[in-house]
């Protein structure tokens, strides 16, 4: 599958199968992260990988798991990202959603399905996973094997020349 492909083929799956992602897949989506382009290569992401009974500090935080076997709480370290005020208060943001959406990229190559959840509580994720101060939560990567196919308005896209302006307005 090339990468068009999987970004086209790419949906948020709500609802996943018993069967839990292998170990060599794990690894794979996880350097897919690992390698993300990040702002002056600070590279501040942390990627805390929930299975088993780990799910259950999802499900305390994220009434959003949909069954998924495997969650990556994608975080920053506020003190290894770059900052640039005059264009975003802090780049790990950006860093981290370059980051997930690879991840979420490479899991569709493999054919494991993802869901990015950004319905979660902070706190307490913060709170039950011990998480230390500098470390800012993101969003969750759901990872499963889906048992059901996309919705249909994942398929309602805008046309280009609806979302493209050229020269300026």
């Amino acid at each position: 599958m090339d990468v068009l492909e999987a970004m086209e083929e790419r949906y948020s799956c709500r609802k996943f199968a018993d069967d839990p992602i292998t170990a060599e897949e794990l690894e794979t989506i996880l350097e897919a992260g690992r390698i993300a382009p990040s702002a002056c290569n600070n590279q501040p992401w942390r990627f805390i990988v929930l299975e088993g009974e780990d799910l259950e500090k999802v499900d305390a935080c994220s009434r959003c798991r949909y069954g998924a076997t495997t969650a990556i709480l994608v975080c920053f370290d506020k003190e290894e990202s770059a900052k640039n005020p005059d264009v975003t208060p802090d780049y790990g943001w950006i860093d981290c959603g370059l980051a997930i959406m690879q991840m979420a990229l490479a899991a569709e190559g493999l054919g494991v399905a993802s869901c990015i959840v950004g319905a979660y509580e902070p706190a307490v994720a913060r709170e039950v996973l011990r998480l230390p101060e500098n470390l800012i939560t993101y969003q969750f990567l759901m990872l499963g094997h889906a048992d059901s196919g996309p919705m249909r308005m994942h398929f309602d896209r805008r046309p280009l020349e609806e979302v493209v302006i050229r020269g300026g307005f």
